[in-house]
């Protein structure tokens, strides 16, 4: 089954994370071993990585063409393009970390392609939107932190860090 786009949905995809945020998202992952950023933007996240590979398209670094085997993959990814972004993550990573807003896991063809690639949602943070003048786009759906990881069998966490 082939996944449908939301009909006349428009989305600012050049939302750049505070550095704080980024910093406290990637504290509470504590990822080891192979890190990509793969929308490195302005390199909040980046900065709380050490060693990372990352991409970035307005740099003439593709995520898509990105073909190596990470452990880890953090990141604000363009909304738009949240189920190409999901699908080539879950080819190439063994944890996936997408701040979005948590609405945006929640079709059947995304938790089918969780599944289908042998995936789970190990963790949801639920935390507070960045100030407004970050530029995220606020729609009244709540903003979190989705942990997404190969072979989970364990129970889905949601922890409320509001």
């Amino acid at each position: 089954m082939k996944c449908q786009p939301t009909k006349n949905y428009e989305s600012n995809d050049v939302v750049y994370t505070p550095t704080h945020l980024a910093g406290e998202i990637v504290s509470h992952f504590s990822p080891k071993g192979k890190m990509l950023e793969p929308c490195r933007g302005n390199g909040s996240f980046l900065r709380h990585m050490d060693n990372a590979d990352w991409c970035e398209i307005s740099e003439g670094k593709d995520f898509f063409d990105y073909t190596k085997k990470v452990d880890w993959i953090i990141t604000n990814p363009p909304w738009s393009k949240i189920t190409p972004f999901l699908k080539h993550s879950l080819e190439i990573a063994e944890n996936v970390v997408f701040l979005v807003t948590v609405n945006h896991m929640w079709t059947e063809c995304r938790i089918r392609a969780i599944r289908d690639a042998g995936f789970k949602i190990k963790e949801i943070l639920l935390i507070d939107w960045p100030d407004k003048s970050y530029g995220f786009p606020k729609s009244g759906f709540q903003l979190g932190v989705i942990h997404i990881k190969r072979k989970w069998n364990g129970k889905t966490t949601i922890l409320d860090l509001r």
